[in-house]
């Protein structure tokens, strides 16, 4: 079958078949795995165990193998699982999590309580079911094994970061820090030992954390405990969102992706947030609040490639120069709106590393445009000729 000769309504639709179907077939494995174990098929196949079995006669993977007999003892003990793991109430991680708290007496509830729940909703759920004593600061050195970070295929470092729910509103919170780090939180601990004598770890984090995220949210969103009654000069330019209009679409947006689909789902990302144009700044949009809107980086490059192509901004986040936009110095070919905007962030970024201030090279480019307006001249026209006037 070729997917691309699919609409994206059929793509989609035997997308979630094949996710139903997947769900059955989980529940179904799980139950002949029980039932080999029952009756000891496993060792009457000359293997250990029905992990064993698993590797060596199915062809499964280790982690694959481990979780999936799992399951199957679970699901034998409590059959419910079984059916909400086949209806896809249920997901293998989430029954995973509750296997060493379900028992004949609470499994109805924790099960049906864990439905529909992510993993870390299912964590946070175990931690309001049965708490666990916070856990003590400290700082203390890796085992020499450890202390290079893994890396993967990629070859970045392996993540370290994890956050644990321990009982309601109560975290644990672990990661790998740098000697230099390391360095900075005891001088930060000796600094507040008047306030903090105990030397609490997550004291001092939770004041940093306040700082920090008055500045990120300055800067970022534009936030201000006394907001300017006008914008400062170099806010007003063309092709800049001011602090004020940044703050209010943010506010308006409530800090989160407005990016709806066609079922009128939101987009309920909070984090790598960009503001969109409404309508393209190259095709003669505002930067006013009434053409902007919060977007995940993922949805504003959706919504570029819309407007622009896919190829176009493929090759643009590239670092490579459009191919439709190589054109050679010809001075009677129209110019269109994207190609100019290229044209200028370009020759501006190019002018700016020479030395030159932004406003200045901004003044002189906006000349040079207007006298070269109606052509299509090439980025070593434009830098010349705005060298001339600059120089």
């Amino acid at each position: 079958m070729k997917l691309t000769a699919l609409s994206n309504e059929e793509l989609l639709e035997g997308l979630h078949t094949l996710v139903r179907q997947g769900k059955v077939l989980l529940a179904r494995l799980l139950s002949y795995l029980a039932e080999v174990e029952e009756r000891r098929l496993d060792l009457q196949s000359a293997c250990s165990s029905l992990f064993d079995f698993c590797v060596r006669r199915l062809g499964m993977s280790d982690d694959e193998a481990c979780r999936r007999v799992a399951a199957s003892r679970i699901a034998r003990r409590f059959p419910l699982a079984l059916n909400m793991l086949e209806r896809g109430d249920l997901h293998l991680t989430a029954l995973l999590l509750l296997r060493d708290y379900l028992t004949q007496d609470n499994h109805e509830e924790l099960l049906r309580a864990a439905a529909g729940k992510t993993k870390g909703q299912v964590q946070e759920l175990l931690a309001t079911y049965f708490p666990r004593p916070d856990v003590p600061s400290l700082m203390g050195r890796l085992p020499d094994a450890a202390a290079q970070p893994a890396t993967g295929t990629s070859g970045r470092a392996a993540k370290t970061t994890r956050v644990e729910p321990l009982s309601p509103e109560r975290y644990k919170v672990q990661f790998t820090a740098s000697s230099e780090l390391k360095a900075k939180l005891e001088y930060a601990l000796d600094l507040m030992r008047h306030a903090n004598p105990d030397g609490d770890l997550s004291i001092v984090v939770e004041r940093a954390l306040d700082l920090l995220v008055v500045e990120l949210e300055k800067r970022r969103l534009g936030k201000t405990s006394r907001p300017a009654t006008k914008a400062p000069r170099n806010e007003t330019r063309s092709g800049y969102v001011t602090r004020a209009t940044r703050r209010e679409v943010f506010e308006r947006d409530g800090g989160q992706c407005t990016f709806v689909d066609e079922s009128g789902r939101r987009c309920e990302c909070r984090s790598f947030l960009e503001l969109d144009h409404i309508a393209a700044r190259a095709r003669g949009g505002t930067d006013e609040a009434t053409n902007l809107q919060v977007r995940c980086r993922s949805h504003n490059r959706l919504a570029a490639e819309r407007d622009f192509g896919r190829a176009y901004i493929d090759e643009k986040r590239s670092g490579r120069r459009p191919s439709h936009l190589k054109t050679q110095c010809a001075p009677n070919l129209p110019i269109h709106p994207r190609q100019r905007g290229y044209e200028s962030a370009t020759a501006l970024r190019a002018l700016t590393y020479l030395g030159f201030k932004e406003s200045q090279a901004r003044h002189a480019l906006n000349v040079v445009e207007e006298r070269m307006a109606g052509s299509a001249p090439c980025l070593e026209s434009v830098v010349h000729a705005t060298l001339s006037l600059l120089t």
